[in-house]
């Protein structure tokens, strides 16, 4: 049967291209959860996400025949190249089977059309910067469902990316954190008292009334602690509001925390419900009765993920962090969540790698970024 790679030019296309995923993982898998489809085709449609204000993307579906076998996106954020001086381009959304030739035809698909677009680098798979979920090919933990917001992909991916040409870039922690007894663990509640008792800082939740207001100092502050990483892209409003929006429904504002030192912001962390665990069941969709399935199970929910913190270069090595996770953890454990997962952390993140292992973490996930140099 013959092998195609195809661009996507329609929305019955783009509906194939979504639903590849049900192809490769099944009905009943163990470990994957499918996103919300209404999320992701939102997620790719320019007129509704402002990340295509600034870049480009082109979809790609593979065919045996007249059946899809794999997918891939590559994507040009000329924000990431204006900020960083590169010439980089994105692949992501990478789903095949056990192939080698789909892979290799799906990935030269991504490197023609990049260097088309004269990039130098191809980087991935994501989807697709730094500011977007499911970032990195998980190479450590497959044992384990994904917490929101982060990737499962099956073991052989790995060897699709090395035998494609494709390196080590970097790679993503993911440490996890428990309160089986319903509090922090007791390092991280002395460190963050001894801290409070040298420190002014009150920590306070979002303001709903004014969450707008509260989004825009962490936007700022996001850009003061996090520029210097790497794999920075800088947000503007428009889009850290995208990014944001379900925040302001979805998630309990205990969980939204900024930190402030003679009434000046110089920190924040944000975190949600673990709502994977809701949605998994629903496979993808909440129609017909998903909503109602989802809202009964949210109720159960027992686990959390912190998507984002950051402390002002100024203000760290004081306890600031610590103090954030340990007012996290406390209100997680006041409403039923016995477990949290802190993600994603650059594996030189040396200073938070080994706070968070000090203080009773544990590495849990390991995701990683290849790149490729196009020729």
């Amino acid at each position: 049967m013959s092998l195609t790679v195809e661009p996507v030019g329609s929305p019955r296309e783009l509906a194939q291209f979504l639903r590849v995923p049900y192809r490769i993982y099944g009905r009943r898998h163990p470990q994957y959860v499918y996103p919300l489809l209404a999320q992701q085709k939102a997620f790719l449609d320019p007129a509704k996400n402002p990340f295509f204000r600034h870049a480009e993307a082109r979809l790609w579906v593979a065919r045996q025949g007249a059946a899809p076998v794999g997918r891939i996106a590559a994507a040009v954020d000329r924000a990431n190249n204006d900020f960083h001086g590169e010439t980089l381009g994105y692949f992501g959304f990478y789903e095949t089977r056990e192939d080698a030739g789909i892979a290799q035809a799906l990935l030269q698909s991504a490197r023609d059309w990049l260097a088309a677009q004269g990039m130098t680098v191809m980087r991935g798979p994501g989807c697709f910067t730094t500011n977007h979920d499911y970032l990195g090919l998980l190479v450590k933990g497959h044992e384990r469902p994904p917490v929101i917001g982060m990737p499962w992909q099956p073991p052989y991916y790995e060897q699709q990316l090395l035998a494609n040409g494709l390196q080590k870039a970097k790679d993503l922690f993911a440490w996890e954190f428990t309160a089986p007894e319903g509090r922090a663990p007791d390092r991280i509640s002395r460190f963050a008292e001894r801290a409070a008792s040298r420190l002014p800082v009150r920590i306070r939740r979002f303001r709903m009334d004014r969450f707008w207001d509260d989004a825009e100092i962490v936007r700022r502050l996001y850009h003061e602690a996090w520029q210097g990483n790497w794999g920075f892209v800088p947000m503007d409003e428009q889009e850290f509001r995208h990014a944001a929006k379900d925040m302001k429904s979805m998630v309990d504002p205990g969980f939204l925390l900024i930190a402030e030192l003679a009434d000046e912001p110089v920190a924040f962390s944000m975190t949600t419900q673990d709502f994977n665990e809701a949605l998994a069941p629903l496979r993808g969709s909440l129609l017909p009765f998903g909503w109602l399935k989802f809202l009964l199970a949210k109720r159960r929910i027992a686990g959390a993920r912190t998507l984002l913190l950051g402390v002002k270069p100024e203000h760290r090595l004081k306890g600031i962090d610590v103090m954030l996770i340990d007012e996290t953890i406390r209100h997680g454990a006041s409403r039923g969540i016995c477990r949290g997962e802190c993600s994603w952390i650059l594996e030189d993140n040396t200073v938070m790698n080994r706070s968070l292992e000090k203080y009773g973490a544990t590495l849990k996930n390991v995701y990683r970024l290849y790149e490729q140099e196009l020729r």
